[in-house]
């Protein structure tokens, strides 16, 4: 009976240990993409930088027709 006593603490204590080790690994691995950004995110970022580029290339395009049309107003062109 003493050994089998023996070898159920000895069981429990892996045990443990093992458990400890996995939360460990969990730990990091919740940790490591906590600090990542969601794909949701990063993708409403890639919009977002797509409709500024769009958007100043607009502005470009509107500011060019503004000078375009001054200049025929005075007669330049």
């Amino acid at each position: 009976m003493n050994q089998y006593w023996f070898y159920a603490l000895q069981d429990h204590a892996l045990r443990e240990q093992e458990l400890a080790r996995r939360m460990a690994e969990r730990k990091l691995v919740a940790e490591a993409l906590a600090a990542r950004p969601s794909l949701r995110s990063r993708v409403a970022r890639r919009v977002a930088r797509k409709l500024f580029t769009l958007a100043v290339a607009t502005e470009r395009e509107e500011t060019w027709r503004v000078v375009w049309e001054r200049l025929e107003a005075r007669g330049r062109l």
